[in-house]
């Protein structure tokens, strides 16, 4: 009876505890965890822009509101700005985010509306941490990186202030997506968020709309710089602002520049040469525009010239290409011998060599590690901690090796090596899709490619001393950043050959966008093939490549079945996207294809190793090249038609290279979709048999594209046939 009484008295105890003791909610952080159930009370200060979640504040913290659906469906009013609220539920974790429910909703009380905002805390990037997180934060004096870009959802944008970094975080649901983010400084308003695998650091801020980027001055710029007319010894910066202002441009070898051109015209738009430059060199810059007291200027960014380098593009790949569909050169597959390749180019190394590399178990290429140490070549490398690598326990033990290790996505998600890069003659930058493993360089469908470009070479060398943390042989850890930690610190136009190319690095430089620029782009077809595609805005951008009559897009996935796959949506849309799930070799390949068959079109290519997804956007270290030349298009449209050929989604004419139609997904569970091309005739029927040469499913097929309910069939092996063409194998699962 004594232990009962003992029992009972402390459960009462506890239960007053949580129920009474809780008094705001720096209590709530700070003296409960996560499982036990608090009641938070104070005013709401996010809306719809911010998704579900809204923020709550009052006079000792703030913190995140997480309700798990739609306010409306869990029976509760969609929580405003100004509201009074108090909830009750238990608190959670989402990636370091302290979050009261999504369980055990008990109470989502408003008492009054319309209440005035906490007022906003003054402070810098580097003051964002725990103890501000839900909080309603206000930084003077902000410039992005990436200022003048288009703003996409799910997205970081890094900024500067203070001489410290930052970045915000734009949701889909925000409707700053689809704006242009500021090209000048602004004050920036918004709340701090965390975003972190680990639990550590990841601190953000959310701004609410439009209104939480508040310009500075009475000029601003309206568009991004960018470069043009770019040669060996000059080139161009272009920009706009809102009102007539005169033109500066300050520039130099370092980020302190030192040299300035200057025109005092007023202009709306503006442009400035800069002229007897070296070639292959990277320069720093900034424009300003001054109008009367009021200035506004960029972010100091690097600029590239020509170099007099070869200037070659070569495009490899490790499966199956298609050599009909060639219009200027036969696309080259190396097969298993793409390890050698990739050892032949290290050999060319005399000087200096430096690898990211994701992942590494391949003996040509640690044997052509180690002979360039042999021949007195500075090697460098870099790779990703969570990693088995077991490649670097044969690699000589004189090459310095750092590692990201933070745990967050797939962390260093890079592969490519920058050869001599201050050799004019000798530089090159080898890149693509493949890990330097046995089964991506064997096995999987991946793409190398590589430039001979002292310009693009020094451009990766920026990128590599950014994550080594020096410009040394050694690598200096308390420099080094990864992730959103990078700055904007590379050069983004080159000249290659006659082409131009284009480069992105993850996550700081807006790759996803420009993918969807380039996607946008397209007049006459588009084709890709992706390891991973989850980007709703990308998606989009794809389907609405497909509302053109002119316009068939058509694609390849292996992640079908992932979270956020974009797969489904793609073929309700009608999109020819075919599942490579199920079939032996994972596509690796990250790359897409515009206009490739109209030369007069701008051909591009958009590779590396960035997949469609939101962690190569927000959270890993990638690299991602533009390539725009009509033989590189052709040598990937070559290879994007071997993979399909491969697959099986083609339905052919007896002798013929070209498929009366495609037939996806195959494998199939529930429904296949039939895409004529313009050698089949419409109005023929498609035929399917089964094992046993029964037929079980006609139907003609009078549009374009058709879907056919298949789910009633058996699994197994069957024979599709379109008109009189010859059979085709269909697996339903």
């Amino acid at each position: 009876m004594k232990k009962f009484q003992l029992f009972f008295l402390a459960f009462l105890a506890g239960s007053f505890g949580t129920a009474m003791a809780q008094t705001d909610i720096l209590d709530a952080r700070t003296n409960y965890s996560v499982g036990q159930s608090v009641t938070v009370s104070g005013i709401v200060t996010s809306d719809g822009n911010l998704g579900i979640v809204r923020y709550l504040q009052d006079e000792s913290a703030g913190i995140a509101l997480y309700p798990g659906g739609e306010w409306s469906t869990l029976g509760f009013a969609d929580p405003q700005p100004g509201d009074a609220l108090t909830m009750t539920a238990v608190l959670s974790e989402y990636n370091g985010l302290l979050e009261v429910g999504p369980d055990d909703i008990t109470q989502v009380d408003v008492t009054s509306v319309g209440n005035p905002l906490p007022e906003a805390q003054t402070v810098t990037p580097a003051q964002l941490d725990e103890s501000m997180e839900g909080e309603i934060a206000y930084i003077e004096g902000v410039v992005f990186t990436n200022g003048g870009s288009m703003i996409t959802g799910n997205s970081t944008f890094s900024f500067s202030a203070n001489g410290e970094d930052g970045i915000i975080y734009v949701r889909n649901d925000n409707e700053l997506v689809g704006l242009v983010l500021p090209a000048g400084e602004v004050n920036l308003y918004g709340i701090v968020s965390q975003f972190s695998f680990d639990g550590f650091g990841g601190y953000q801020l959310l701004p609410r709309g439009s209104a939480d980027l508040i310009p500075t001055s009475a000029i601003n710029l309206s568009a991004q710089v960018d470069q043009i007319n770019l040669t060996t010894t000059s080139f161009d910066l272009t920009w706009s602002t809102d009102v007539l202002g005169d033109s500066h441009v300050e520039y130099g070898l370092t980020p302190e520049m030192g040299m300035e051109v200057v025109d005092d015209m007023q202009l709306l738009n503006h442009q400035l040469s800069l002229t007897d430059l070296s070639p292959g060199t990277v320069y720093w810059a900034r424009v300003i525009s001054i109008a009367g007291e009021d200035s506004t200027f960029s972010a100091v960014r690097p600029y590239a010239t020509v170099s007099e380098s070869p200037g070659y593009i070569r495009a490899y790949f490790t499966r199956e290409v298609d050599n009909s569909v060639a219009t200027i050169e036969n696309a080259a597959t190396l097969g298993t011998n793409t390890n050698d390749t990739i050892a032949a180019y290290i050999a060319t190394a005399q000087n200096t060599l430096d690898i990211a590399a994701y992942n590494l178990n391949n003996s040509a290429i640690e044997n052509a590690i180690n002979l360039a140490v042999e021949n007195g070549v500075q090697v460098r490398y870099i790779a990703e901690g969570q990693n088995a690598n077991l490649g670097l326990s044969n690699v000589d033990d004189s090459v310095p090796v750092h590692f990201r290790t933070d745990g967050e996505g797939s962390g260093m998600h890079n592969k490519f090596i920058v050869g001599d890069a201050e050799s004019t003659e000798r530089a090159f930058v080898l890149t693509g899709s493949t890990n330097f493993t046995t089964g991506n360089l064997n096995t999987d469908p991946n793409n190398v490619i590589i430039f001979g470009d002292q310009s693009l070479a020094r451009g990766y060398t920026l990128e590599f001393n950014e994550m080594w943390g020096s410009d040394g042989p050694e690598p200096n850890a308390a420099n080094s950043r990864f992730g959103a930690l990078k700055t904007v610190n590379t050069p983004k136009r080159f000249i290659i050959g006659g082409s131009s190319v284009e480069l992105y690095f993850s996550p700081t430089d807006g790759t996803t966008s420009a993918i969807e620029q380039a996607i946008q782009s397209t007049d006459y077809d588009l084709s890709f093939a992706v390891l991973a595609f989850t980007r709703n805005d990308l998606g989009a951008a794809v389907i609405e490549a497909g509302s053109s009559i002119f316009i068939n897009p058509q694609g390849a996935i292996e992640d079908v079945n992932s979270t956020g796959s974009e797969y489904d949506a793609l073929l309700d849309a009608g999109i020819a996207v075919y599942s490579h799930t199920g079939i032996s070799g994972q596509l690796h390949h990250k790359y897409g294809i515009i206009d490739q068959s109209e030369p007069l079109s701008d051909p591009t290519v958009v590779t590396g190793s960035h997949n469609w997804s939101t962690t190569a956007e927000t959270t890993n270290d990638e690299n991602t090249v533009i390539v725009h030349d009509a033989r590189v298009a052709n040598l990937y449209f070559q290879e994007f038609s071997g993979l399909l050929n491969a697959m099986g989604v083609g339905i052919h004419e007896a002798g013929e290279d070209q498929p009366l139609c495609h037939v996806f997904p195959n494998p199939a569970t529930s429904t296949i979709t039939i895409q004529l091309t313009e050698l089949a005739s419409m109005g023929d029927w498609i035929r399917l048999l089964d094992g046993q040469g029964r037929l079980v499913l006609t139907e003609q097929i009078m549009g374009t594209s058709t879907r056919l309910e298949i789910g009633h069939l058996s699994a197994g092996i069957y024979l599709m046939q379109y008109g009189n063409s010859q059979p085709s194998q269909l697996v339903i699962q």
